[in-house]
């Protein structure tokens, strides 16, 4: 039988239950809904009770269920800002390395063409040096890049400076080397045929260009390759956005390295154009030095051992 339940002591007692939950709620408290749903029991409770009591629990779940979505999209929000304004600020970083190192490379530039410019060819003394100067360059702008980028306090790997997966990228400059410089073979056996007398020597190989500087480009080579390739390509495919960033900063690090090489000669300069493209798509499907380094060493050092830094 049911317990009769209309007394006035049990109603004012299941209201002070309702009132009482109800503070909580507003409160931001659910912990104690079970005692909402505890009036519910129709066997226990009039019906008009019970009912109130069932329709004020489920409005308390609802409001609890939006309450727990509203503070997970809060979090969200946090948490994309957070990511938002980390963002940012990687993108200021990249944007400041980037224009530092094209102005130190523009310094760079106008340096070198300054150490063979006819000032200097008419000066015995700084004729003999300038080669230890334009290495004594080489590294100071090195080390200047290398404080850049350690002051960034970005991930070394972020600028190729990574052997993860340094064996396929070796193997692969090796394999996209060989073809190049078997043209470069193939270009100078037309040469030698067709147009004689355009480089100094006719035979394939002068081993008595070899000194020590070919010996020294296997650490420029890769010093060249981080600033060019590890640096400024790395900086800008992060600063473009789009499907074609990549592609983009290629275009712009080639000529950009192409332009390093004028002070040479026209000729040196738009084979360092096309050379770099290559040396560009491989960093941007390695994304590490490792092969980019292995590739310029070994055509720089054949085009020079066949006499083409003669020629250009």
């Amino acid at each position: 039988m049911p317990v009769e339940t209309n007394k006035p002591n049990h109603l004012s007692a299941a209201i002070a239950v309702l009132t009482e939950q109800a503070r909580e709620i507003m409160s931001g408290s659910f912990k104690n809904v079970d005692r909402i749903f505890s009036l519910t029991d129709k066997r226990k409770h009039s019906p008009e009770i019970a009912e109130l009591a069932e329709s004020f629990g489920l409005m308390a779940v609802k409001v609890e269920a939006r309450e727990y979505a509203l503070e997970q999209t809060i979090a969200e929000l946090r948490e994309k800002k957070a990511a938002l304004e980390e963002s940012n600020r990687i993108r200021t970083q990249l944007a400041s390395i980037f224009i530092s190192v094209v102005l130190l490379i523009a310094f760079y530039t106008f340096v070198l063409g300054f150490l063979n410019s006819g000032f200097i060819a008419s000066h015995e003394f700084l004729k003999d040096i300038k080669g230890y100067l334009s290495r004594g360059l080489e590294l100071v702008t090195l080390l200047i890049v290398i404080r850049i980028v350690v002051a960034s306090r970005l991930p070394l790997k972020d600028f190729g400076i990574t052997l993860e997966g340094w064996k396929r990228s070796s193997l692969e400059a090796l394999a996209l080397s060989v073809p190049v410089i078997g043209l470069l073979f193939l270009f100078k056996g037309v040469a030698n045929v067709y147009y004689p007398g355009l480089f100094r020597e006719a035979q394939w190989v002068n081993l008595g260009y070899f000194d020590f500087s070919y010996i020294f480009y296997l650490g420029v080579a890769p010093l060249q390759e981080f600033i060019t390739r590890g640096t400024v390509q790395s900086t800008l495919t992060r600063l473009f956005s789009g499907r074609h960033r990549g592609l983009m900063a290629i275009l712009v690090t080639s000529f950009l390295f192409g332009s390093l090489h004028v002070y040479s000669s026209l000729n040196l300069a738009v084979v360092a154009l096309l050379t770099s493209w290559l040396w560009g798509w491989m960093y941007n499907r390695q994304q590490t030095l490792v092969g980019v380094s292995i590739s310029h060493f070994l055509i720089g050092d054949m085009a020079g051992l066949m006499g083409y830094w003669n020629f250009f």
